[in-house]
């Protein structure tokens, strides 16, 4: 089918005859290019007037455009897309929201409103869109965009993103894109209800509880069919300190507890769990009813935001091939002129710029040298070549890619193996299985260690096979979002005292921001009524620091055995 004339193509002959509905025809995207009007009037033939299945405005006839496009040559599966035209006021009140629109009103919202409107009043620059993971998938889009970069946010946007929302592994285990909405409206009104009942200084205290909270909300238990070998053994190394921790436990009379686990001594259900804010929903009887079901719904709405962590590099990546292949087939239909193509080039070129860690300086005396600057990786960037490589491994891979991808080097079809890559890893899993010599080339990377006591970096990989694959587990290593959000989970509960117990995983040694961390654990004793107190652990397990609300609490004198065991 692939080597049809593109006139003989079933998505070509489709457009053809959704284009043949208006008098502009085939030249209906160039016209409007050329009148500068995203707005460009649509004129259907006599015959075709009163058709209420026809694209109305210019904008849906290139979203039905490219649907056909992205369905039909590409094989992507996508949610409906609907396309809402914005101004900058409204764009801003996009970033407030997190992009997620409707929500409950609160001070910290409108704070950051007024940050973000600064900003903006001193670059004059916003995103050309923001899509939102949802059924259907809605997508903002300024109305300061050419006709051009409509075109390409709607494909980057509609069918890009859109298809890694409904498809990859970690969207569809964390969020119910058709709900998602509503949740937000839900949550709203029952804030709005708590507010007229309880008072709105009260609620609003409340909130700011819940929003302290953020990364101590979301569920660790999804995720189990992208994990790595060097996760799963973390994990049962994890599980192993715990268990032996548990089998160590104060005995009832409060004397020192045996080194070797008594059987039938209960140790404490919820260990583990990452969901604080989950927990204490569930389990601490402190709270009312209605501080409850806040929590729970803050928690579950949390989800949401978990795989846009986790697949940045691999979502913005698949939206910009996306949008590439669309606008590339586009022109070639003809469907865009020369200056349209350029003006679609000249942005690509932008999105895809990676900045160099080498730039050039002068010195005192005046001399200009090369300097390590450092640079952060470019997700639009790399993203977008690993998955053009792996196209390329598969159409036309050199000795060097059948040794390193053995499994579909030269034996499948390459759009099939790009969508199977989006589709079924994270960030850290698609960069440690796709991740190539040649793309390493590409962005001429290397490994360096800061020997800081003797003032020098020491590359330690290079460009050879064992360099390639340091450097390859290094970056997935780097994508591990929840190994920078601080690994905080709940530890023990203490009956006698009501004291909760948190434990932070210490990563690298590397310790809390105190200040910050006190401020977190008092709303939580303010809210509970009782102490919280967090221990960080070293890899070994031993305590090496204790911060608490009220400060300085020696929650040690009250430790006995809990007996409430329901999970």
């Amino acid at each position: 089918m692939d080597n049809l004339p593109e006139e003989q193509k079933d998505y070509y002959k489709k457009i053809q005859d959704l284009l043949g509905h208006y008098k502009d025809g085939w030249e209906v995207f160039i016209n409007a290019h050329k009148a500068k009007d995203f707005d460009y009037p649509l004129i259907r033939k006599p015959e075709f007037e009163n058709d209420p299945y026809l694209p109305s405005t210019w904008i849906e006839l290139v979203a039905v455009t490219q649907g056909i496009i992205a369905k039909d040559m590409l094989g992507l599966d996508f949610y409906p897309p609907q396309i809402e035209i914005i101004r900058a006021d409204h764009m801003l009140d996009v970033y407030t929201t997190v992009g997620l629109p409707g929500g409950y009103k609160h001070w910290s919202f409108g704070k950051k409103r007024m940050i973000e409107e600064k900003k903006y009043d001193a670059s004059k620059h916003l995103a050309y869109e923001i899509v939102i993971n949802s059924e259907p998938c809605i997508a903002y889009c300024m109305d300061t965009n050419s006709p051009v970069m409509q075109m390409l946010v709607i494909a980057h946007a509609c069918y890009g993103h859109n298809a890694v929302f409904k498809n990859n592994t970690l969207f569809k285990e964390f969020t119910n894109a058709e709900a998602i909405l509503a949740d937000v409206a839900n949550l709203k009104n029952f804030v709005l209800q708590c507010e007229q009942k309880y008072g709105q200084e009260e609620v609003s205290d409340f909130l700011d509880f819940c929003h302290a909270m953020q990364f101590m909300d979301i569920p660790d238990t999804a995720g189990h069919r992208i994990r790595t070998k060097s996760e799963l053994k973390a994990r049962a190394e994890e599980k192993k300190r715990l268990d032996l921790d548990a089998g160590s436990r104060i005995t009832f009379n409060g004397e020192a507890a045996s080194k070797t686990r008594n059987d039938n001594q209960p140790t404490f259900p919820h260990r583990g769990v990452r969901n604080v804010l989950g927990y204490m929903a569930d389990h601490d009887e402190y709270f009312p009813d209605w501080k409850r079901t806040i929590m729970k719904m803050r928690s579950e709405l949390s989800q949401y935001f978990k795989p846009q962590m986790m697949t940045q590099k691999l979502n913005e990546g698949f939206a910009t091939w996306t949008h590439t292949k669309i606008m590339n087939t586009m022109f070639k239909m003809g469907l865009m002129d020369w200056g349209m193509n350029q003006e679609f080039n000249n942005s690509n070129d932008g999105v895809l710029y990676q900045p160099s860690a080498i730039r050039l300086v002068k010195d005192e005396e005046g001399k200009i040298h090369e300097q390590f600057v450092g640079a952060s990786l470019n997700p639009y960037a790399i993203g977008f070549a690993m998955y053009d490589d792996i196209e390329r491994i598969c159409d036309n891979p050199t000795e060097e890619d059948k040794l390193w991808f053995k499994h579909f080097a030269g034996n499948k079809d390459g759009v099939e193996m790009v969508k199977h890559a989006m589709e079924t890893t994270s960030d850290e899993t698609f960069i440690e299985q796709y991740l190539s010599p040649t793309v390493m080339r590409k962005f001429a990377f290397f490994e360096i260690e800061d020997v800081a006591k003797k003032n020098f970096f020491e590359v330690t990989s290079i460009h050879n096979a064992a360099g390639f694959r340091n450097i390859r587990q290094q970056l997935a290593n780097d994508c591990r979002t929840f190994d920078i959000i601080p690994n905080i989970r709940v530890h023990d509960y203490q009956e006698t005292d009501r004291c909760l117990i948190l434990r932070h995983q210490m990563k690298d040694g590397a310790p809390l921001e105190p200040k910050s961390l006190q401020q977190i654990l008092e709303l939580m004793h303010s809210q509970r009524g009782y102490p919280v107190v967090v221990e960080s652990v070293d890899e070994t397990g031993n305590v090496r620091e204790t911060f608490s609300s009220p400060e300085k609490y020696d929650y040690a004198k009250y430790k006995r055995t809990y007996r409430h065991l329901s999970p």
